[in-house]
């Protein structure tokens, strides 16, 4: 019957980044499938189905020429724990007409309906084209005060309503001009009854060819499309409704076949949902399926948001490095931290990660950690890494101290730097039998004898501030090397940035002894 409302559509229409797969899905026809069609399930509530079937008995007494069967009627059922559809019966007399009722949508609360017509208004068909309405549903079941849409159009169809779950958003099918090709999928946000302009969900959703029957699961979309590569005719695919993903996702075998698949629903608490097919195997022209997600979505996501800190001081270190690894110990991405040492990355729900820091001068750490099957989740940690006491630079070992700064063309040591010494005199009280030089180097502007006494007078007051603090005289002396050690090419007559000139402009207490 699915495919006898693709005719109904087309007879009134006036012009007709890392490799993902699909979860793994357990698939069943139901009991309740009559000998005609059944398909399009909505949720009706937690533990209700409706959905559209031509089984006999039905409201109207009518066939349609089509196929012979009775027109399409709304039918209500108990949802099970295995996910049968029980106690099935009419919807509403008031609800159901005398043609065909398919496609619809409820709002969150259940006290309206969104439905697919031929556009019949005081029982007459106004226009060609389909269009989605709006009622009230009382009480009793009861459809009142039916209003068209303002998205509907006599120059083209829409259809295949389906309602956020905050009631915000309204999704549906249109072959309006100017779409992707086909029928595309398009959103409008609903505002306390008004609608506003239809939105295409571009080419990462919409192809060519005709898309169908919009399921909205968080930030996922489910659709069907015709278009090529596919299993068969119409087949179910998922995607990010951001867009980030370029190709949607086929959902492969089981859920989808060599006939059409469409109406994919999920009640993402139980991991179960509904879809319809005309595969072969099934009782009628259309059959209701239900399914049993056995694996996590593949793509539901999280959030990895941390923060690069000093293990003694836990004080954040700014342009410090994260990196992400897989279960199987790849790296997936490395990144610098901003200047509060924050860092994030985007992860899969479900996996298992390690996330590694590391920081010139400091001993690299990571953490592992599993992912939560919650869709997204905020992951927050803290990488504490500890600072070395030596390293290698240009080729010698010299202490972790950051370089000493002093006043302009002085050798008088800047307030900044007094903690820097203290570290000094701090290490050489942990390692006895040290003994350090203090070098300080400028770069090449300036004259070779000036750079050369400046140089040699920083080195001595230096020496003489740390001996003043603690230092041991015996166990340290200090050298002005001037231009003479550059480490790169910036000598007299070269033209260098800043921060190439800084690079020469250094002190380095190089370890003669440990």
């Amino acid at each position: 019957m699915k495919r006898l409302f693709f005719i109904i559509f087309l007879c009134y229409s006036v012009a007709s980044f890392a490799q993902l797969t699909a979860a793994q899905y357990e698939v069943k026809s139901l009991e309740a499938n009559s000998e005609n069609g059944d398909f399009g399930t909505t949720f009706y509530g937690p533990n209700k189905i409706v959905f559209s079937s031509s089984r006999k008995n039905g409201i109207s007494n009518k066939t349609w020429d089509g196929n012979d069967q009775p027109f399409l009627d709304l039918y209500i059922g108990n949802v099970e724990a295995n996910g049968e559809i029980t106690k099935v019966r009419p919807f509403s007399n008031a609800v159901n007409s005398k043609y065909h009722d398919a496609m619809v949508a409820f709002s969150p609360d259940l006290s309206q309906i969104y439905f697919t017509s031929n556009n019949y208004m005081d029982g007459k068909v106004r226009s060609g084209n389909l269009k989605i309405f709006r009622a009230n549903v009382g009480v009793s079941g009861g459809r009142t005060n039916v209003q068209t849409l303002t998205i509907n159009n006599d120059k083209f169809s829409t259809g295949h309503p389906f309602v956020s779950k905050d009631g915000k958003k309204l999704y549906y099918i249109s072959d309006m001009p100017g779409g992707e090709g086909g029928t595309d999928i398009y959103v409008a946000t609903i505002n306390n009854g008004h609608y506003g302009a239809p939105k295409n969900l571009g080419p990462t959703v919409n192809s060519k060819y005709k898309e169908y029957s919009p399921f909205v699961d968080g930030d996922i979309l489910y659709f069907s499309s015709n278009k090529p590569g596919g299993e068969g005719g119409f087949d179910i695919y998922m995607t990010k409704l951001d867009g980030s993903i370029p190709e949607p996702i086929n959902l492969g075998k089981p859920m989808n076949s060599k006939g059409d698949d469409i109406s994919f629903i999920i009640n993402r608490d139980t991991q179960r949902g509904y879809f319809s097919s005309n595969r072969r195997g099934g009782k009628g022209d259309d059959d209701i399926y239900r399914f049993k997600e056995l694996t996590v979505n593949p793509i539901c996501d999280q959030v990895i948001r941390g923060v690069i800190v000093d293990a003694k001081s836990e004080q954040p270190l700014p342009n410090a490095f994260a990196a992400i690894y897989n279960s199987k110990g790849e790296k997936v991405r490395r990144i610098e931290t901003l200047k509060d040492g924050e860092f994030f990355f985007k992860v899969k729900c479900d996996e298992s990660y390690k996330i590694g820091g590391d920081k010139y001068g400091f001993f690299e750490a990571d953490t592992t950690f599993v992912t939560s099957r919650e869709n997204g989740y905020e992951n927050v940690i803290a990488i504490k890494l500890k600072e070395k006491e030596f390293i290698e630079m240009n080729g010698k070992e010299v202490l972790n101290v950051k370089s000493i700064e002093f006043e302009l063309n002085k050798a008088d040591i800047a307030k900044s730097s007094y903690e820097n010494l203290a570290k000094v005199v701090r290490l050489m009280e942990k390692f006895p039998n040290m003994i350090i030089q203090f070098g300080a180097h400028t770069d090449a502007r300036g004259g070779d004898g000036y750079n050369m006494w400046l140089s040699q007078k920083r080195a001595s007051e230096t020496v003489r501030y740390l001996i003043g603090i603690g230092a041991d005289p015996r166990r340290i002396t200090g050298k002005g090397f001037g231009e003479t050690k550059l480490v790169n090419e910036c000598s007299n007559g070269v033209k260098c940035s800043e921060v190439q000139h800084q690079q020469n402009r250094r002190t380095e207490f190089v370890v003669i002894k440990k």
